[in-house]
């Protein structure tokens, strides 16, 4: 019983002696902005950690730092810390840092460090057997960017006045400021002082010429050793008459105008970040020094205050008390105006400037009546507006033309009396309808016309429904029209193919010959072994599936060439390279007869599924290749040429791309954009409507593109034509 008793308590005490404890070791002391930012910025990282505790620690060295008093220290924390195991120690600023590197094996035995706000930071300084310990956050604080800002601020700066102390931390960085500030020396006089006697720092200001400004780096004692609370540089900055920049974001929103500051807050948050890395077992040597960019941060009211804008500052810069109202910025100017206005001057402004608006706006209402009147009987389209009720309230001439009336004796009608033939499918089109829809109308001479029929509404004053604007728009002509062109096409078309078939047949007779020739072979070897032996059913058969197989080629040849000759009656979706593929199978022979090799390259995996019309588009591919091979067979007459046609095939989001190219004559730079023109030939006995039909085919009825493009050696020409959809599947 003893014995469990025993554990049990060594348990407890151990929980305590290896808890999971981080070190906070400030070099300052708690309520000083910069080290409760850091506190802060820890703390805020600790929040995702609740396993671990926080313990804080303050050394005050801003109030006390002599050689006793550090003494002191080291045996304090030798007696508090040294039965303690801590995770990692997050040291504060140099004085906290340089403590830890000269006792870590005395105080903090191979604990990770990890440092922040620390000035004038050098790697070497780092003894070797600690840095396998050790990483952190350096804190610069660039004086050169501070001083471009104050000389792009105020232009015409004759001085400026650099505030420090001799405290430990202001001596780590003023050889910096004081190297930093020798580069300005042909554009302003820099003072650096760190000898103050803050109780006469007034009188020194004053002393100042009239175009200065203060840099404020850090001042916490004066020359006499003596502390200087935080409310006694606030009460400064808010009275000195110069403007005041700092280099330290806590002084932002204290009176300092503003600045390229360091952030305590970011110090504190980077260094504990790197702490759980290093204690979830990331080394130090692969968690590099952070020095982190400070930022422009300004406040507001002491722009203002200088006659400065946010205009003037840097665009990337934080703003503390954003912009007041316009109001609030000329509230003495509002107020003057108001006063100092009579309100007999305002009344008759007023009236005047009505009566002139009502004279303005009768005129403008006439001049829109007349144009409107020349616009609607201007339109080729028979337009008329009625009320809710179904009353005419007016209309255009060319209604009157259309029901043979008068326009006064149109307006007031009711729609059934007036169109009662018309007037059920004319309610029953759609309001707002984009396209409209088309109605059938008898005219009074008798004749019949087409007419598309739009409807909306129009509102009155108050933005209601007060009626129906109905358009009429005459279509039989234009349906005409499009009838003749649509015959005129397939005509041309069916034309163009009829030129092809020549060359089509050809091909065939091409590859026809060899299964004629197998077929004879047959023949010959049946004769041939019936004379040897009588032949048995297997014989037969195979004699009679070699002859059939044959046959199906043939067969299958011309199927391919009385689908390539029936037009296409309507858009499908198909496949490119299946159409290509088969196009070629009936034209290879005829081109391979010639010398002449067909490539086709996929750039995609991706199935080329296009909507549109099969037949015409291989009648338009076959026209290129023929076009090309003659191309190719012209120039062997005088030149060397390898007789190749490349048909490369690809695809974006909504089209199918097909270039086919070759190295035959080409075509003229001058010619591209005229090669599809009808009549237009590069042959000698060219009719120009193969192009031209393979245009309106890929162009007018698939609503597609096809070009020709410059070459060196031989033609290229570009066709791109709608992608299929899964709606045409």
């Amino acid at each position: 019983m003893r014995n469990l008793k025993f554990i049990i308590v060594f348990i407890f005490y151990s929980s305590f002696l290896y808890s999971n404890e981080i070190l906070l070791l400030h070099s300052y002391n708690k309520g000083l902005k910069w080290s409760d930012g850091i506190s802060h910025g820890v703390e805020e990282v600790m929040q995702k950690y609740p396993q671990y505790e926080l313990t804080t620690e303050y050394m005050d060295s801003k109030k006390v730092e002599s050689e006793d008093y550090v003494d002191e220290l080291i045996d304090l924390y030798k007696k508090k810390f040294s039965k303690r195991r801590y995770e990692a120690v997050i040291v504060a600023d140099n004085y906290a840092y340089d403590f830890v590197i000269r006792h870590h094996q005395s105080i903090f035995p191979n604990t990770p460090i990890i440092f922040c706000g620390i000035e004038n930071f050098n790697p070497k300084d780092i003894p070797k057997s600690m840095q396998p310990y050790i990483t952190g956050v350096v804190e610069y604080k660039d004086i050169t960017k501070n001083l471009n800002l104050i000389y792009e601020l105020l232009p015409s700066i004759k001085m400026v006045y650099i505030i420090s102390d001799d405290s430990y931390s202001s001596l780590m960085i003023q050889e910096q400021i004081i190297n930093e500030s020798n580069d300005f020396k042909d554009k302003f006089r820099v003072v650096f002082d760190n000898q103050i006697d803050f109780n006469q720092i007034d009188e020194k200001i004053n002393k100042l010429p009239k175009h200065s400004a203060i840099l404020f780096t850090s001042f916490y004692k004066d020359m006499y050793g003596n502390y200087v609370p935080y409310h006694k540089l606030q009460a400064f900055f808010n009275r000195t008459k110069f403007p005041v920049f700092a280099l330290n974001q806590i002084h932002i929103g204290e009176g300092a105008i503003g600045g390229f500051v360091v952030n305590p807050h970011e110090q504190g948050f980077l260094a504990a970040q790197k702490a759980f890395e290093m204690i979830g077992g990331k080394k130090a040597s692969k968690i590099p020094v952070e020095i982190p960019e400070g930022t422009y941060s300004f406040d507001n009211d002491i722009l203002r205050k200088f006659g400065l804008s946010r205009s003037d500052i840097p665009a990337d810069s934080k703003i503390l008390n954003g912009p007041n109202s316009f109001y609030e910025e000329h509230r003495k100017f509002v107020e003057n105006a108001f006063a100092l206005m009579p309100l007999l001057l305002i009344l008759t402004t007023i009236l005047v400037l009505n009566i002139v608006k009502r004279i303005s706006l009768s005129k403008e209402l006439l001049r829109q009546h007349k144009l409107d009147h020349v616009l609607l009987n201007n339109i080729q389209s028979a337009i008329f507006w009625k009320s809710n009720d179904g009353v005419i309230l007016g209309c255009n001439d060319l209604l009157c033309q259309i029901v043979q009336k008068e326009k006064y004796e149109i307006i007031g009608m009711h729609i059934k009396e007036l169109m009662p033939q018309v007037c059920a499918k004319i309610q029953n089109v759609p309001i707002d309808c984009l396209n409209g829809e088309e109605i059938e109308v008898q005219l009074k001479s008798g004749e019949t016309a087409d007419f598309t029929v739009r409807r909306t509404y129009y509102t009155d004053e108050k933005n209601k429904e007060a009626g129906v604007v109905t358009i009429l728009t005459d279509v039989t002509e234009k349906k005409r029209i499009d009838t003749e062109r649509k015959r005129h096409e397939q005509f041309v078309i069916q034309r163009s193919k009829q030129s092809e078939v020549g060359e089509m047949i050809a091909s065939i007779a091409h590859q026809w010959k060899t299964p004629l020739v197998e077929i004879s072979a047959i023949a010959q070897e049946l004769i041939y072994k019936r004379r040897k032996k009588p032949l048995d059913e297997k014989d037969t058969q195979q004699f009679v599936d070699d002859i059939m197989t044959q046959v199906k080629y043939m067969s299958n040849t011309i199927d391919d060439f009385r689908k390539f000759i029936k037009p296409s009656t309507m858009k499908t979706a198909f496949d490119v390279k299946e159409a290509i593929d088969s196009l070629l199978s009936v034209v290879n022979h005829n081109v391979k007869y010639n010398y002449i090799t067909i490539n086709v390259h996929q750039n995609t995996y991706e199935s080329l599924l296009a909507f549109g019309y099969p037949n015409e588009f291989k009648q338009c591919v076959l026209n290129i290749i023929n076009n090309s091979k003659d191309s190719i067979l012209k120039k062997r007459e005088s030149k060397e040429t390898q007789g190749i046609i490349d048909i490369e095939l690809g695809c974006d989001e909504t089209s199918i791309s097909l270039c086919i190219n070759d190295d035959g004559f080409g075509i003229e730079e001058s010619k591209l954009e005229t090669i599809f023109d009808p009549f237009m030939s590069t042959k000698e006995n060219g009719d120009g409507f193969g192009l031209y039909m393979a245009r309106l085919i890929i162009e007018d009825k698939m609503g597609g593109k096809i070009q020709a493009l410059p070459k060196n050696n031989g033609a290229q020409i570009c066709i791109s034509i709608p992608k299929s959809s899964e709606e045409h599947l």
